[in-house]
């Protein structure tokens, strides 16, 4: 078992969008994703493992397959391993997102 606080991975970087794991193992990844107003991370995708998104603060856009969604505070988001996920803060606050990678079965 892991206890972790999600606030101490709220790290943020005036540079760029900055991603804290918290948990990495061999079948599944825990982390966070911090984004300052106006910083993104580009479209890409995670084959073989599933995500999971949970907006802990904030809101911006999720492009997923070139289709956006606007999320904010409390919205879940999962990917299937092919899909192609971006996100950007359209917000003037900040935004954290906690997500889960776990290896898809084969």
């Amino acid at each position: 078992m892991e206890l972790h606080k999600v606030e101490q991975y709220q790290q943020f970087d005036e540079e760029r969008f900055t991603k804290v794991d918290f948990v990495k193992n061999l079948r599944s990844m825990g982390f966070v994703l911090n984004f300052l107003p106006g910083q993104d991370m580009m479209a890409h995708h995670h084959p073989g493992k599933d995500l999971f998104l949970y907006v802990l603060e904030g809101e911006g856009t999720f492009t997923v397959d070139g289709e956006e969604l606007a999320v904010s505070q409390g919205d879940s988001l999962y990917c299937e391993a092919d899909e192609k996920i971006g996100f950007i803060n359209t917000s003037d606050s900040k935004v954290s997102v906690m997500g889960t990678m776990t290896k898809t079965v084969e």
